[in-house]
C-alpha cells in the first residue's frame, strides 16, 4: 500500500491525525500537489486546527494565480474568508 492509499484509508476511517502525518509526508515528496494541500487544509478544519488550514489554502490560492483560474481561486479565497471570520468569532 502506498502513502496516498494509505492516508486517503485512515481519512475514510476517521483517523484524522494518522491521515494528516501521511498526508504531510506525501507533501514532502510532491510539493506541488494542489490537491494535497487542499486535503490537509480540509483535515485542519475539521481538528480546528484553522492557522495550519489557512497555510495550506493560502498555498492552493496562490497555483490558482499561476495558472489564471478564477473560480477556484475565488473558491479557495472564500475558504480562507471563512476561518477569518470563525477566528473573529472567537
Amino acid at each position: 500500500m502506498d502513502l496516498k492509499s494509505a492516508a486517503e484509508g485512515h481519512e475514510r476511517d476517521g483517523m484524522v491525525f494518522k491521515a494528516v502525518s501521511l498526508w504531510k509526508h506525501v507533501l514532502k515528496l510532491e510539493p506541488n500537489r494542489t490537491e494535497i494541500h487542499e486535503r490537509l487544509a480540509s483535515l485542519y478544519e475539521r481538528m480546528d486546527l484553522r492557522p495550519e488550514a489557512r497555510e495550506h489554502l493560502e498555498s492552493v490560492a496562490e497555483h490558482y494565480v499561476v495558472l489564471c483560474d478564477a473560480d477556484a481561486l475565488v473558491r479557495t479565497l472564500e475558504r480562507i474568508q471563512v476561518l477569518e471570520s470563525r477566528n473573529q468569532a472567537r
